[in-house]
């Protein structure tokens, strides 16, 4: 006789984004039978203390499998003969149905993002402890290095030493190639990445371009920039997880390996948008550039200043995009406001001269001249509208 109603006891910890969105993709598939109960209980009860009548709470309400992730997992589970479905947090379990993820084709999807946006110098960020960090990283690092680049990495402290992170972070950031892109294993790794940074003066993701894993919109959006993620999409995980327990449950039926996750996609954000941010800043430049031409002689580190960009990258993308100089947009944006007053006022020249910052008539006429062959007095004689 086939089971009429499936019990699910989740042990998760629903503040974290992942399990949350496991949790929902479960419930989405048992939707389409409504015949699913569904035990829940809240983080903050799991004491070491209580974790007794937990479990005489869970033995009672006799549930068909328990899913949950390993902070939960005690060897009294594996007694009650029912399937467990693990979120591993450092290693695989044995005797139960891990829940992970395809992570080499994470550290895969990192790298070529990165590569796929022209960065030679690659850098990862994990722990090599935790068995998906370092296969992450293992992807990530021989995609960088058969692609002819530059790759760095940085083991992370662990345990009691997690906060002495951010010094040593600092230091190697400052001594990373610059630009560099660094893909950490996890959103939490990520945020160290940004507090490092910042502490440098480094502009992101200009000097350094930031990626995490898991898109936790809390994490990600705690600190400024708001930093770009790689989503699991655990909720078509939680699918899955949901298709596994029916085909137990039901159709008894055993699956043959460890439930994966492979759909993945890049979320991005200020902290690797690096074309977008730079083309708002090549606006901004643009525009530093048109409303102080009329009332000062204009520097290109005052133009640089303006904007959030290094010299060197908005030199780079001012050739790239307007095949011009920054010294020569200014130059030619001061020349078309030196014909447009002689063309169209009867603004004295002297007055246009000192207005725009040349200290002597003879140095404003001989700019003016050597782009235009004309002196400021031919041109409006010639030109002169009105």
């Amino acid at each position: 006789m086939k089971k009429q109603r499936i019990r699910v006891a989740f042990l998760l910890d629903r503040t974290i984004s992942y399990e949350r969105d496991l949790i929902m993709g479960i419930i989405h598939y048992s939707s389409l039978f409504s015949q699913w109960d569904f035990f829940l209980q809240a983080t903050e009860f799991w004491e070491t203390d209580k974790k007794r009548p937990i479990l005489n709470d869970l033995k009672n309400w006799r549930p068909d499998c328990i899913v949950m992730d390993d902070t939960y997992f005690v060897s009294e589970f594996c007694e009650w003969g029912i399937p467990l479905f693990v979120c591993p947090s450092y290693k695989l379990l044995p005797d139960v149905i891990n829940i992970i993820a395809d992570d080499k084709k994470i550290g895969e999807l990192g790298a070529q993002y990165f590569i796929d946006k022209g960065f030679r110098n690659l850098a990862f960020y994990g722990t090599d402890t935790i068995f998906w960090s370092k296969i992450r990283k293992h992807a990530y690092k021989d995609l960088v290095i058969s692609s002819g680049l530059d790759y760095f990495e940085f083991d992370a402290l662990m345990g009691n030493n997690w906060q002495d992170n951010q010094l040593q972070l600092a230091e190697w950031i400052k001594m990373l190639p610059k630009p560099a892109a660094v893909m950490a294993c996890h959103d939490e790794f990520g945020s160290h990445l940004i507090i490092a940074a910042k502490e440098n003066g480094l502009k992101i993701p200009q000097d350094l371009a930031i990626l995490g894993v898991d898109n936790d919109a809390f994490i990600c959006k705690l600190y400024d920039p708001h930093m770009s993620s790689i989503d699991q999409v655990p909720k078509n995980v939680g699918i899955k997880v949901g298709q596994c327990i029916k085909s137990m449950i039901v159709d008894g039926v055993k699956p043959k390996d460890n439930i994966i996750g492979t759909d993945f996609y890049v979320v991005t954000r200020q902290s690797t948008d690096i074309f977008a941010d730079e083309e708002a800043q090549i606006l901004k430049a643009l525009q530093f550039i048109k409303d102080n031409t009329g009332n000062k002689l204009l520097t290109v580190g005052e133009v640089v200043s303006s904007t959030s960009l290094s010299r060197r990258v908005l030199e780079i993308r001012f050739r790239k995009l307007l095949n011009r100089s920054i010294l020569e947009e200014i130059k030619r944006v001061r020349i078309d406001y030196i014909c447009q007053k002689l063309r169209f006022t009867n603004m004295p020249i002297e007055e246009i001269a000192y207005s725009m910052g040349f200290n002597s008539i003879s140095s404003f006429s001989s700019y003016f001249k050597k782009d235009k062959n004309f002196s400021p007095m031919e041109f409006r004689k010639q030109f002169r509208t009105g």
